[in-house]
């Protein structure tokens, strides 16, 4: 990318839609962070440093347009660092097994691990949108609600998908599911 610098027109008219939208997008980000106000900063702030280096195509924009593309990229930079950071939790967890020194390893502890990883590996293989809140749900343990809104798709489809993720993991693992009779998810929602 070449040096483009924002002019002082620019960084003005991006002052004033930071003032109109900055206190609705931080509301926003803390729904996404379950509260974190600092990741929630931090995450307005990244919004508007996107704005600033798209602002010639914003600029164009209708108001409403304009905090349509702000929240969608709020969403989509929060749904990346979910992602980086359970990816970094994933690796951890290796890295400190690997070390560890390993207790004895009970036939019942080995099974799980097993069907563990049988379900992981079944749900890298699930569509896109189902793969993302089997994720988001199992893994990050965010509520329907938090998907719909992290996803920008209806708490209804959220249900959906993962109905039908939890359908496709019981198919193919048998009586080995993770799922109990009293608790679909394996969670409390």
């Amino acid at each position: 990318m070449g040096d483009e610098r924002i002019t002082p027109h620019d960084a003005d008219e991006l002052s004033r839609c930071f003032a109109a939208h900055a206190r609705e997008l931080f509301g926003y980000a803390c729904v996404l962070v379950r509260g974190d106000r600092v990741l929630a900063e931090d995450l307005v702030q990244t919004t508007f440093e996107a704005a600033g280096r798209d602002w010639r195509a914003l600029q164009g924009l209708a108001e409403q347009q304009r905090h349509r593309w702000l929240r969608s990229t709020l969403g989509h930079i929060a749904a990346s660092g979910f992602r980086r950071e359970a990816a970094f939790r994933d690796r951890l967890a290796r890295i400190e097994a690997r070390y560890r020194k390993a207790p004895a390893d009970p036939p019942e502890q080995a099974f799980s691990a097993i069907t563990l990883e049988r379900c992981w590996r079944i749900i890298r293989e699930m569509p896109e949108r189902q793969h993302a809140v089997a994720l988001l749900r199992w893994q990050l343990d965010m509520k329907e609600a938090e998907i719909a809104a992290v996803l920008g798709i209806a708490e209804g489809t959220v249900s959906a998908q993962l109905h039908r993720a939890r359908r496709k993991l019981i198919a193919q693992l048998g009586p080995e599911h993770p799922f109990t009779r009293d608790d679909p998810e394996g969670a409390s929602s």
